[in-house]
């Protein structure tokens, strides 16, 4: 969960199940460089959550299993206080800004569904609040006269608009599609332990169109954005109405200069 701002109807995401995970790393909406947070309810799994992150050492309900101190095997992932303190001094100002990033998503979402060839995302019915990591969009090139998705992401970049391919892409391939997964189906290990078939089953099962349709299709920009004035949403959706309007001649000649 990325944040304790996303609801589903009406309950904060990190309230739902057992645990709740968060990220702080250097992208997120809160951050302090890395690190992360888990919330619960039951104390005793919360206890084991603790001892995890502390080289298993016991805590709370967790008792000394040997002459050494560890109740379990476990790594060492522990926040330091500088980090925790700085995460403290954004508190003030997150939920304001959580806020902020919502409407101004609601916003220029109103914008860019007016335009042809762009689809913004949808949430689901459930969903009652969402915290943006990323804004994005599906490109259809088609009714932009064929313009590769590259050009443009480079005419909006002209523009001033610091668009992006998505998330989830490894060198313009989704993850699903990354080297080590083929490299582990075809290594010898994974031959010994499974059958041709099961193996031909496994990648087949890997195979998704339609994850990889949205791939070739998103374009988005860092929640950072969201956090700007509303004039620049105005700007970012004004930007995509030229470049539509300038399509054939963008798709022609492959120009392209900043406005």
């Amino acid at each position: 969960m990325r944040s304790t701002r996303r609801e589903w109807k009406n309950r904060k995401v990190g309230t739902l199940g057992d645990l709740g995970c968060f990220s702080f790393q250097n992208g997120k909406s809160l951050t302090c460089g890395e690190g992360g947070a888990i919330l619960g309810h039951d104390e005793r799994l919360m206890d084991r959550c603790y001892s995890f992150h502390n080289l298993g050492r016991p805590h709370g309900s967790l008792e000394r299993r040997n002459q050494e101190g560890h109740t379990i095997l476990a790594s060492k992932c522990r926040m330091a206080e500088y980090q925790a303190s700085i995460l403290l001094t954004q508190m003030g100002t997150f939920d304001e800004e959580s806020k902020r990033r919502s409407d101004n998503a609601a916003y220029l979402t109103g914008k860019l569904k007016q335009i042809p060839g762009i689809v913004p995302r949808t949430d689901y019915a459930g969903v009652t609040r969402t915290a943006f990591y990323y804004y994005g969009f599906r490109y259809k090139n088609e009714q932009f006269d064929g313009l590769s998705r590259d050009k443009f992401i480079a005419a909006l970049r002209a523009e001033g608009i610091r668009a992006s391919a998505g998330l989830g892409v490894i060198e313009g391939k989704p993850m699903n599609k990354e080297g080590f997964l083929e490299d582990a189906f075809k290594s010898k290990a994974y031959q010994r332990i499974y059958s041709k078939q099961k193996l031909a089953g496994y990648q087949a099962d890997n195979e998704c169109p339609e994850s990889d349709r949205l791939v070739e299709e998103t374009v988005g920009f860092h929640q950072s954005m969201l956090l700007a004035a509303r004039q620049d949403m105005e700007d970012i959706a004004s930007a995509i109405v030229k470049i539509y309007e300038h399509r054939q001649k963008l798709s022609s000649t492959g120009q392209v200069r900043p406005g």
